[in-house]
C-alpha cells in the first residue's frame, strides 16, 4: 500500500512539474508577444522586417544604455552599505 501511495505521489509531482512548464512557456510567449506589439505600436512600425532592422540598428545602443543603468543601480547599493572602516556613532 504504501509503495502505490508513494508512486501516486511521484506521479502526482511529475503531472505538476509539466503543467507549470507548459504554464511558463505560456507566460513567456506572451510576454515576448506584449512587448513585440508594444515596441512595434510604439515605434509606428507595421513590417515584420523592418522592426528588426530598427532593433539590430539600435541594439549596441540599448547594450550599452542598460550596462550604465546596471552599474548604477550597483553603486547605488554600495553607497548604501555601512563601510568595515567607518566609526560605528553610539551611545
Amino acid at each position: 500500500m504504501v509503495k502505490q501511495n508513494t508512486k501516486e505521489q511521484l506521479l502526482s509531482i511529475e503531472e505538476q512539474i509539466k503543467k507549470l512548464k507548459e504554464k511558463q512557456k505560456r507566460i513567456l510567449s506572451n510576454s515576448q508577444k506584449e512587448i513585440g506589439k508594444y515596441l512595434m505600436d510604439t515605434w509606428e512600425v507595421e513590417d515584420v522586417k523592418e522592426a528588426k532592422a530598427l532593433i539590430d540598428t539600435f541594439k549596441n545602443q540599448v547594450i550599452s544604455s542598460s550596462e550604465v543603468a546596471s552599474s548604477n543601480e550597483e553603486k547605488i547599493e554600495e553607497e548604501k552599505k555601512p563601510s568595515i572602516n567607518q566609526p560605528i556613532v553610539g551611545n
